[in-house]
C-alpha cells in the first residue's frame, strides 16, 4: 500500500481518464453496433411496406379492372336474355300461327287415306318436328351467348392481369 502512495495524483487521474475514455470507446462501439441493426431492420420495414403498397394498389387494379369485366358481361348477359325473350316470343306466334293453320285446313279426301298417313297427320307431325327444332335452336343460341359471354369474360380478365403485372 505504501508503493501506491508513492504514485503522483497527476498518474492516477490520468489512469481514471484512460479507463473512463476506454468504457466510453466500448460504449460507443456498442450503440453503433446498435444504430446499425436499427437502421436495417426500419430499411427492411419501409422496403416491406413500398411492397406491401404495390401489391395492394395491383389487387386494386386488378379489383376494378374485374368488376368492369364482370359488369360488362352482366349487361351482354341481360342483352341476350332479352334478345331471348323476344326470339321466344316471335317462336310462340310462328306456332300459334302454324296451329291456326293446321286447325283451320281442309281435310284430306279419303282416297289419299288409304296411301298410310294422311295429309293431317304429316302436316301435325311436321309442324311439331318445326316446333321441337325451333325450342332447340333457341335453347342452343342461348347457350352459346351464355358461353360467348363467359368467355369474353375470362379473356378481359386475364388481359387485365397480364397488363397489371
Amino acid at each position: 500500500m505504501g508503493a501506491l502512495k508513492l504514485v503522483p495524483i497527476w498518474a492516477w487521474v490520468l489512469l481514471a481518464l484512460a479507463t473512463a475514455t476506454g468504457y466510453l470507446y466500448l460504449r460507443l462501439d456498442h450503440t453503433k453496433t446498435d444504430l446499425a441493426a436499427v437502421t436495417g431492420e426500419r430499411d427492411v420495414a419501409n422496403a416491406r411496406a413500398a411492397s406491401i403498397g404495390k401489391t395492394l394498389s395491383l389487387q386494386r387494379q386488378l379489383t376494378e379492372d374485374s368488376n368492369k369485366a364482370t359488369d360488362h358481361a352482366t349487361e351482354q348477359a341481360e342483352h341476350v336474355t332479352a334478345a331471348v325473350v323476344v326470339a321466344d316470343d316471335r317462336a310462340r306466334s310462328l306456332q300459334q300461327q302454324v296451329t291456326d293453320l293446321l286447325a283451320n285446313r281442309k281435310r284430306c279426301s279419303t282416297d289419299h287415306a288409304s296411301t298410310g298417313k294422311t295429309r293431317d297427320d304429316l302436316a301435325a307431325v311436321l309442324a311439331d318436328l318445326r316446333r321441337s327444332a325451333d325450342e332447340e335452336a333457341g335453347s342452343l343460341a342461348a347457350a352459346l351467348d351464355r358461353s360467348r359471354i363467359a368467355g369474353q369474360l375470362c379473356e378481359s380478365m386475364y388481359s387485365a392481369a397480364m397488363k397489371a403485372r
